[in-house]
């Protein structure tokens, strides 16, 4: 009877398996990490995309109640009268306005949109949900926002510091954080010919606004928002400006662009 020796497995067949196990573990990985990064992206996607919806809506809101006076037939303006001798809630301000801008000082940089409005038992609160107080104490007067001692103008400032949109409300002098991630807060005017018209004729700068605002009939509002991964490796993206760029940080941007109409007569204050 023949005894069979034993025998493994060859060097050339030691070999051969360890390569093919190799390659099983770099496809494993790769895909590991396809994944992990198609996942980063997916959620900075979302994060910009709600953050984009929640500014908007803020904005959306103060722009479009901006330049609001209750009209009364016995008073034109109302309480409000830009003579008037009656204090607001902004110690350098006149007695009643709109909507202001400031232009960047560069290409890249962000602009500065002010808003004001008069309160009323409706709406009377300001970009930070916060409503108008007394100027000698106590609450507002929903009822009659009218009464003496009651804040004559709501006011909200937006602007950019350190990649955060923030808001100054009526009567505030800290800067509330809306969203972060704001790489470029870029505002535009769309004025009419005349006053009297609703018509918009073209889309300018705050430095090319007429003194008073009261031509513009809507603003755009272009966000250029930046996600926190850097799993985005040579993306592209077109800014404010239709310019086509490349990431090379590995973020991921986004740019979002909204119109809102100023729904009062700004030629009327």
């Amino acid at each position: 009877m023949t005894r069979r020796t034993p025998s493994g497995f060859t060097l050339v067949e030691f070999l051969v398996a360890l390569v093919v196990g190799m390659l099983i573990v770099l496809a494993a990985i790769a895909a590991m990490l396809g994944t992990r990064s198609a996942a980063m992206t997916g959620d900075d996607v979302n994060t910009l995309n709600q953050s984009s919806a929640l500014a908007f809506r803020m904005l959306g809101q103060q722009i479009r109640q901006a330049g609001y006076i209750p009209i009364d037939p016995t008073e034109p303006l109302y309480y409000f009268n830009v003579s008037a001798d009656r204090g607001t809630n902004l110690n350098d301000e006149r007695a009643f306005f709109a909507i202001k801008g400031v232009e960047s000082a560069g290409g890249s940089a962000n602009d500065k949109l002010k808003l004001g409005y008069a309160p009323n038992p409706d709406y009377f609160k300001d970009c930070l949900g916060q409503e108008p107080g007394r100027s000698s104490g106590g609450e507002y007067d929903r009822a009659a926002p009218e009464a003496q001692g009651n804040a004559r103008l709501i006011t909200s400032e937006f602007s950019v510091s350190d990649g955060v949109l923030r808001c100054r409300g009526s009567g505030n002098t800290t800067l509330q954080p809306v969203i972060d991630g704001v790489e470029r807060f870029d505002v535009m005017y769309g004025v009419s010919a005349t006053s009297g018209s609703r018509q918009v004729v073209r889309y300018v700068t705050a430095d090319d606004v007429d003194e008073g605002f009261r031509d513009v009939r809507t603003v755009r509002i272009c966000l250029q928002l930046a996600g926190t991964s850097r799993s985005n490796p040579a993306g592209s993206h077109v800014d404010c400006d239709g310019v086509s760029k490349t990431s090379g940080d590995g973020k991921l941007r986004r740019v979002y662009t909204a119109v809102f109409s100023l729904r009062n007569d700004l030629g009327a204050l």
